[in-house]
C-alpha cells in the first residue's frame, strides 16, 4: 500500500512530547507503510502555531488552523485574529478543527456557535476547507443538525465532517451539502455497526480517512497511543466493508482529500 493521505493527525498533542515520541519517526514509520501525506490539526492558537511549524517543516504535512469548541472558553473573538493570521502560512490548507460539542461542553452551546461561524468565515475568506468537529450526547443529533444549519448560513465551498461515525440518515445530509466524510479506526470496532454500515452505502466520492492521532486507535491495537501508521487498519476495513481493493480505497480518499484541500499533486 501506498499514497494514503491522513487527513487529520495531531503531532501537536503534549502525549508525543510526554513519551519522547519524535515526530520525524512518527512520520517515517507512517512512509513506511504507504501513508505519503497528513494534515497535522490545531485545535486552540498554540496548536494552531505549532501545526504551521510542522506544515514549514515537513514537505509532506499539511496543516489546519482552529480553536475546538471545547475550548472556546479559553479565548476571545479578538484570538481568531491570530487564527486568520496563521491560516496564511506555508501549507496551512484548512480551517479546525471547529464545530459544536454537545457531549464535553453543553453548557456554551451559543458561544460554540459564535465561534463556528467567525471561524468558517475565515475559511471562505481565505479560501480553505472547514475541518468540522461535532460531538453530541450519546442518542442525541441536535450538535449535528445545528451544524447543517450553520453550513446552510454560511455555504462554505468545502467542507469536511471529521471522525464520523453516526448513521447514513444523518451522513446524507452533510453530503448534501457537499461535505466529505472523514473515516476514523472507529470503523475497526466490532461494536461500531452503524458506521460500518454508513461505510457501506456512502459512496467512496464523499469518504475521506484519518486517525485523529494519538487518540481513537484502530483494532489491533486499541487502548495504545495511535500513530497515523495505523490508518492501514482503516483502509484493510474500508475496503472490507466495500468488498474493494485496498488500492481503490486509498487512490479515491487521497484523490478526495487533494480536492477538499486543494492540492495540486
Amino acid at each position: 500500500m501506498a499514497g494514503i493521505f491522513d487527513t487529520h493527525t495531531h503531532f501537536n498533542d503534549e502525549i508525543y512530547k510526554n513519551n519522547d515520541i519524535e515526530i520525524s519517526e512518527i512520520i517515517k514509520e507512517a512512509n513506511n507503510n504507504g501513508v505519503s501525506n497528513f494534515c497535522c490539526v490545531g485545535f486552540d492558537v498554540e496548536s494552531s502555531r505549532q501545526a504551521v511549524r510542522y506544515a514549514l517543516k515537513y514537505p509532506s504535512v499539511y496543516g489546519a488552523v482552529g480553536i475546538h469548541p471545547n475550548n472556546v472558553n479559553e479565548f476571545e473573538l479578538s484570538d481568531l485574529e491570530e487564527i486568520d493570521t496563521l491560516s496564511y502560512g506555508q501549507n496551512v490548507v484548512a480551517i479546525g478543527e471547529i464545530g459544536l460539542d454537545y457531549y464535553y461542553t453543553p453548557h456554551d452551546k451559543d458561544r460554540q456557535k459564535t465561534f463556528f461561524k467567525k471561524q468558517i468565515d475565515i475559511a471562505i475568506k481565505n479560501n480553505l476547507a472547514v475541518m468540522m468537529h461535532i460531538r453530541d450526547k450519546d442518542g442525541s443529533n441536535q450538535a449535528y443538525l445545528d451544524a447543517l444549519e450553520i453550513l446552510k448560513e454560511k455555504k462554505p465551498k468545502r467542507a469536511i465532517v471529521h471522525c464520523y461515525t453516526r448513521g447514513y440518515e444523518l451522513a446524507k445530509k452533510f453530503i448534501d451539502l457537499g461535505c466529505y466524510l472523514s473515516i476514523p479506526g472507529v470503523v475497526t470496532f466490532k461494536n461500531a455497526k452503524e458506521l460500518q454500515e454508513t461505510v457501506l452505502k456512502v459512496s467512496l466520492n464523499n469518504i475521506l480517512v484519518e486517525t485523529d492521532a494519538p487518540y481513537l486507535t484502530p483494532e489491533p491495537n486499541r487502548g495504545s497511543i495511535n500513530f497515523s501508521r495505523y490508518i492501514v487498519y482503516t483502509i484493510k476495513a474500508i475496503a472490507n466493508i466495500k468488498q474493494l481493493n485496498k488500492n481503490d480505497v486509498i487512490e479515491a480518499t487521497s484523490n478526495n482529500a487533494y480536492k477538499v484541500f486543494k492540492i495540486n499533486h
